[in-house]
């Protein structure tokens, strides 16, 4: 299946690309063909992840078979060890399921290769180019991830090294979600204050500049639903 985008009116282009051009930051609501962004969600809702973390400085990968294995005793000790490492250096904790380096091996179910190829397309990347007015965006990479309760992400700014990250997106996929239940993208203001922060409604595309300082705040107890999405970079070559 591959995803048709929805209409766009000029005057809504134009807003969009105000906004980006003045905050660093947006979102295009209704992005996707409704019927589309609801395939995406029952796909997404039914892969396989693994969760995703730190131990010292790295990134690690932890297979949920693995996961399944532990005690009782050693997943508490292991969530407690993520949340205390939390409360002073960078740190996520969250699942993931990597769509480009499962296309990239052959591996990803034929709904991620499709998806991957439409955020590679010309549809996707020239409106990409168009609203964020940067000509040299060439790739979009691809993962889903999904916030379960008590999952995280503390403040980052996306810069990495070689990459040539321009904007970050977010496609939201979750059809309901409630302010309360947390998972808000927040931008941190010099100032020490949250400037805004993006509730991740259905179908809703969120791009953000890098580098721009911003969290994943914590997913709520009372969450009753999973913070599903696709995420990625727009990228140079």
């Amino acid at each position: 299946m591959t995803p048709n985008l929805a209409p766009l009116t000029d005057e809504r282009l134009a807003a969009i690309r105000e906004r980006l051009a003045r905050t660093g930051r947006t979102q295009i609501d209704g992005v996707l063909a409704p019927a589309d962004a609801q395939t995406l969600y029952e796909a997404a809702a039914a892969a396989d992840y693994n969760v995703v973390t730190r131990r010292g400085t790295g990134h690690v990968d932890l297979p949920a078979a693995w996961l399944a294995s532990l005690q009782p005793d050693q997943k508490t000790g292991l969530g407690q060890a993520v949340q205390m490492s939390a409360q002073a250096d960078f740190q996520y904790l969250y699942d993931n399921h990597p769509i480009y380096d499962l296309v990239e091996a052959g591996q990803a179910a034929p709904v991620w290769r499709d998806l991957l190829a439409f955020l590679n397309g010309p549809a996707f990347l020239n409106l990409m180019r168009d609203v964020t007015g940067e000509a040299q965006i060439a790739l979009a990479d691809a993962q889903l991830t999904r916030y379960r309760a008590g999952h995280f992400l503390t403040e980052h700014d996306d810069h990495a090294e070689g990459k040539n990250r321009f904007f970050a997106y977010v496609l939201n996929l979750t059809p309901v979600w409630r302010i309360e239940w947390g998972g808000l993208l927040a931008f941190h203001g010099a100032d020490g204050n949250v400037s805004e922060a993006f509730t991740p409604r259905f179908n809703t595309l969120n791009l953000l500049k890098v580098p721009s300082p911003h969290s994943v705040t914590q997913v709520a107890l009372s969450a009753a639903a999973d913070r599903i999405s696709v995420t990625g970079w727009l990228r140079g070559v």
